[in-house]
């Protein structure tokens, strides 16, 4: 098969491919014919594809968490949404198509590229109840971002990533979710210094705890309530 083109010159360590998979069962039982998939490492922050690059596979989250951001006009990074293991992604190559947006790894992930020419009747289904599902993710991303001052949608992209494998649980069961001030800002359409200040503001109030690049949720049930608008 045949990967997506890269500059190697922009990101040395992009790929790093794993053996490929010989063959690859879908959730609808059926296989794929050999090395249509091939299986690829991605290690914390690195880029699997650039807006504007050539679109020659689509993607499948085998573990970790990926996530789609977009450029605004004034250079802002923002987060579009977020992928999940079993998520299909980069559906752009069922058009012969470009990137229009940027997929990275938050975490380490395993990642499966898979030719969309050798895509079947039943792979298209599970690929189409996959967007179906990202779909209904996004509407309520978007009602997150939407509704609410700045600190509740801090408070309930806490609690989302929380979820995900970007989230660790301590002794206690409280989850230590691997993330930058400026990642939340960009998960939260604001900037790093205002939700630095939110960030201060919950963690003096005991509902969160924070240290380099990590946020524990100390209080997930005042949170939450935060999250509410109570």
């Amino acid at each position: 098969m045949t990967l997506p083109a890269r500059s190697t010159a922009l990101r040395p360590e992009a790929l790093r491919p794993l053996a490929p998979v010989a063959t690859r069962t879908t959730e609808l039982g059926t296989t794929a014919p050999e090395a249509s998939v091939q299986t690829l490492t991605f290690q914390r922050r690195q880029t699997l594809y650039h807006s504007g690059d050539a679109a020659q596979s689509v993607f499948r989250v085998r573990d970790g968490l990926v996530r789609i951001t977009r450029m605004t006009p004034e250079g802002r990074v923002l987060t579009v949404r977020h992928l999940v293991p079993g998520d299909f992604f980069g559906e752009e190559a069922m058009d012969d198509g470009r990137r229009e947006e940027v997929a990275e790894a938050l975490t380490t992930a395993q990642v499966e590229a898979i030719d969309p020419a050798l895509i079947n009747q039943q792979d298209l289904m599970a690929i189409t109840r996959s967007l179906s599902h990202q779909m209904q993710r996004l509407m309520d991303y978007e009602y997150h971002l939407q509704t609410g001052d700045l600190r509740q949608r801090v408070a309930r992209y806490l609690l989302t990533l929380a979820d995900t494998p970007l989230a660790k649980r301590d002794a206690a069961g409280r989850a230590t979710i691997s993330a930058t001030h400026e990642l939340v800002a960009e998960g939260t359409a604001s900037t790093r210094e205002s939700v630095s200040k939110i960030i201060t503001e919950l963690r003096a109030e005991g509902l969160i705890a924070s240290g380099y690049r990590s946020i524990t949720i100390a209080d997930a049930d005042a949170l939450a309530e935060v999250a509410e608008g109570f």
